[in-house]
């Protein structure tokens, strides 16, 4: 699929979405509601930019649960670091600004790992710099630089389970020109 019929199937996927939102706040789906729907829809859009939907080439199940478990481990082990903190030292915890330079190129991606990263205790973003595909993220306790080394990596293992479980097609298309391969 051409890089331009994936963004009109896209952009058609958000149509379809606004759409159906457009049906349910009516409540029924008259003749006269659909093509006012369809004409609210072309409006929003030719007034709007819109983003397109991101589209997924694959989705691995198992590589997602795994991602899904690994998440809920790093959730309990930054509460429980997190707790400890605010118990026994509050005003000794020690916080720092990390750059992290994503991989992915997908906008579901970064998405999904700053989402990650921020439902975490301890961890928030703070910036993202498409253009640089860097994030700032703020992350606590970071006593020294290997501690801040290991929330870098943190944060690139999240992105890499989340590559591995969800392909999208930047990603892909990333991957087949690096390898020379045609999918």
């Amino acid at each position: 699929m051409t890089p331009a019929v994936r963004a009109a199937v896209s952009r058609l996927g958000m149509a379809a979405w606004l759409l159906a939102v457009w049906l349910l706040l009516w409540g029924r789906a008259g003749a006269q509601i659909l093509i006012g729907g369809v004409v609210i829809v072309a409006i929003v859009y030719l007034v709007t930019r819109l983003p397109a939907v991101p589209t997924l080439k694959r989705v691995r199940p198992p590589a997602l649960a795994l991602a899904g478990l690994e998440f809920a481990w790093d959730l309990l082990v930054s509460s429980v670091v997190i707790g400890r903190h605010a118990l026994h030292r509050p005003r000794q915890v020690r916080g720092a600004i990390i750059e992290v330079s994503a991989r992915t190129r997908s906008e579901l991606i970064v998405l999904a790992v700053t989402a990650s990263i921020s439902l975490r205790p301890g961890t928030l973003l703070v910036d993202l710099d498409w253009e640089r595909h860097l994030l700032r993220i703020h992350a606590m306790p970071v006593r020294s630089q290997d501690e801040a080394d290991s929330t870098r990596d943190g944060v690139l293992g999240t992105e890499r389970r989340l590559m591995r479980a969800l392909v999208t097609s930047e990603d892909a298309l990333e991957e087949d020109e690096s390898t020379g391969e045609d999918r």
